[in-house]
């Protein structure tokens, strides 16, 4: 896993500045902002692999970050959806199919969590988040 632009300090439990985004994701940033429409400016870029049997537990993005894309590469996966509702949780499913993109704002940002489970063959994915406006 590499952060780029900043990163989350767990430890520490806030934002952090992180290696500047690389080059390379130029062009790639450049599409997933036009993606996102007028306005939209990627300030931080995580890359992570997922090795056979590997997935990534419930959670939401920080609120440190707005919009979140991803693009998935490699196998395709399941992209799990859960919020609660009552005494029990609401889900559902998408696939993330290989070279797709996805887009996370609003309620699916701010109420609904999402996980992956253990893909079946190797992925990558690259998470391209913008900042949340400061209060």
């Amino acid at each position: 896993m590499a952060s780029f632009g900043f990163r989350y300090d767990y430890t520490m439990r806030r934002l952090e500045e992180a290696d500047p985004i690389p080059k390379w994701l130029g062009s790639i940033i450049e599409k997933v902002e036009a993606f996102g429409g007028r306005g939209t400016r990627i300030g931080q870029v995580l890359c992570t692999e997922y090795d056979v049997g590997v997935g990534i537990g419930w959670h939401r993005d920080k609120p440190h970050f707005d919009r979140v894309f991803g693009l998935s590469l490699g196998s395709a996966c399941k992209f799990r959806f859960r919020r609660p509702a009552y005494t029990k949780w609401e889900r559902f499913t998408l696939e993330a199919r290989p070279r797709s993109i996805y887009m996370m704002s609003g309620p699916s940002r701010e109420v609904w969590e999402h996980s992956i489970p253990a893909v079946e063959a190797q992925r990558y994915s690259i998470t391209f988040r913008t900042m949340a406006a400061k209060s």
